[in-house]
């Protein structure tokens, strides 16, 4: 078969023009990725409670594994209504304000964060933090920060990476504890109060063993089957009990992520854990935890309750929990943090438990501040209805 000169310029002519069209919808589709023109506003109220999960938008997710289960985002839309809890805020204020109930959350029409601002400000934190050799080579940390009033994730950090649970296991023992007094398999009455009450508030291991076994009827290896179960029931895919906790709490082969300890404490904020009524008595004995390393002299002087769990182990160090910033500060956002350093060698002293404790409440301050900052200049401005 012969061809011409003149078809083969036209062959070239059209596949160069073939070329620049699909170079053009590849830049077109790329631009409706990274800068989407529709965003739901903190003020819209969420969308009506629907069972078929809705898909994550990318400007609010920084991660690509979130579709395989319902995220906060796909969560926020089974929520219609927002929950009214009735928190006392800290008595000691630099004001000298006194106790004072605050029922629901605070209704401000207020901007939201920049996209992904967070978390910039959070890596300039933990390269500052570097310098100072409070992170030694061999530390890795996991950062998740959600802003429970406008439904947003704002910054995650390895939140899929396993780390040791160390004490960080204890929440979901009692979400299997109270599952199983809602369905009849236990029962409660003072003496498992008790023991939910020192697992939580002391974080004693004793305990947390005892509540094992009697999910287990007298048997370890059965109570810690029922404990995954309930985990499994609830989606914490990457959270696993596998062994009690041994005398000295030296822990290691238990672990979970921090996705799966936000989404814990978002479907508890919530009150969708097991039911109402014990998702509040769970939310009760979380904000009695007397250690904290997120609750700093900052968060006091302002007199922001904290409901959270920490969790150490040689070679971990972590907290995890809410922030009820707007019970303290008028239009201030309640936000769930997760803060989880991990190094494993597993140095055994105190010199790096003590850094990397300044390190969660130098965090801690961090993302605190930039949500007062941010409701301090709000409040200040004078919204006019046309």
């Amino acid at each position: 078969m012969y061809i011409s000169r003149s078809d083969c310029r036209i062959f070239r002519k059209k596949s160069k023009k073939r070329l620049v069209y699909r170079c053009l919808i590849i830049v077109l589709i790329q631009l409706l990725i990274f800068f989407p023109g529709i965003q739901r506003s903190e003020s819209q109220p969420p969308t009506p409670c629907r069972q078929v999960p809705l898909p994550v938008d990318s400007a609010f997710s920084s991660e690509s594994t979130v579709v395989n289960f319902p995220d906060f985002i796909q969560l926020a839309s089974l929520c219609s209504d927002k929950p009214e809890w009735r928190i006392r805020r800290l008595a000691y204020n630099r004001k000298g304000y006194e106790n004072r109930s605050w029922g629901g959350n605070t209704a401000v029409r207020v901007r939201p964060f920049e996209y992904r601002r967070l978390e910039r400000d959070i890596w300039k934190e933990l390269a500052l933090l570097k310098k100072k050799r409070l992170l030694i080579p061999g530390d890795e940390v996991s950062v998740r920060i959600l802003d429970l009033t406008g439904g947003r994730l704002l910054a995650s950090i390895n939140a899929d990476k396993k780390r040791m649970a160390a004490s960080l296991i204890k929440p979901f023992v009692m979400l299997a504890v109270y599952d199983h007094v809602y369905h009849g398999k236990l029962k409660r009455g003072r003496w498992l109060e008790k023991l939910l009450r020192r697992m939580i508030v002391v974080s004693n291991n004793w305990a947390t063993n005892r509540l094992v076994r009697l999910l287990g009827k007298g048997n370890a290896k059965r109570g810690l089957r029922a404990v995954n179960r309930v985990i499994r029931k609830y989606r914490f895919y990457h959270t696993r009990m596998i062994e009690t906790i041994p005398p000295g709490g030296r822990t290691y082969r238990n672990y979970t992520t921090a996705r799966d300890l936000s989404r814990f404490f978002y479907l508890l904020y919530h009150k969708r854990l097991v039911s109402q009524r014990y998702s509040e008595l769970m939310m009760r004995k979380f904000l009695n935890v007397r250690t904290s390393r997120v609750r700093t002299y900052i968060l006091r002087r302002d007199g922001v309750p904290v409901a959270d769990k920490t969790g150490f182990v040689c070679g971990l160090n972590g907290d995890a929990g809410i922030v009820f910033q707007s019970r303290a500060i008028s239009g201030g956002r309640d936000y769930i943090f997760v803060l989880m350093v991990e190094n494993k060698g597993r140095p055994n002293s105190r010199r790096w438990r003590h850094h990397k404790t300044r390190v969660l409440r130098c965090l801690s301050n961090k993302i605190y501040l930039a949500f007062r900052d941010l409701a301090l200049k709000h409040s200040k401005t004078r919204v006019v209805a046309l």
